[in-house]
């Protein structure tokens, strides 16, 4: 029988980090990626309808000066900062829970969306970005006359 030591992660966010760390050594590069450093991960959901892909990131505490959304070569990357509010009157507290720090998230974007048309609006700590897909090629028909 083999023993293995057990090693109890501080944070659950902690197993998709080294979920993520896999992927990208396995595939070389990977959709979600994080700034090394980084301290505070938002959480993410993505929707998909007929026109858009929309992505709602969770920022509760973040100012809207402190997001940038960039799209450049075909990566939409997602940054900013949330400030420890608290820090200069550390005196009296006795616990925290909640995050701070610096955050990217980049994503790779498909040739199905038309980047020049990303819209980005960020309101009650919810920034909401939709993406809106290309039109589908559609094949032309042309009649050729017989004679």
């Amino acid at each position: 029988m083999t023993l293995v030591k057990w090693t109890p992660k501080r944070n659950i966010y902690n197993v998709f980090d080294d979920v993520e760390k896999m992927v990208s050594q396995a595939f070389g590069h990977s959709n979600l990626g994080t700034e090394a450093g980084a301290h505070l991960q938002p959480l993410l959901d993505v929707y998909e309808t007929d026109n858009a892909i929309e992505v709602s990131l969770d920022l509760p505490g973040v100012d809207k000066k402190d997001v940038k959304v960039n799209v450049s070569n075909g990566l939409l990357t997602i940054s900013g900062e949330r400030k420890d509010a608290v820090r200069e009157n550390s005196d009296g507290r006795i616990w925290q829970e909640t995050s701070f720090g610096t955050f990217k998230r980049t994503f790779e974007l498909t040739d199905a969306v038309v980047e020049n048309k990303i819209k980005a609006q960020f309101k009650n700590g919810v920034l909401k970005i939709s993406l809106p897909k290309a039109e589908k090629v559609k094949p032309s028909v042309r009649n050729i006359s017989v004679s």
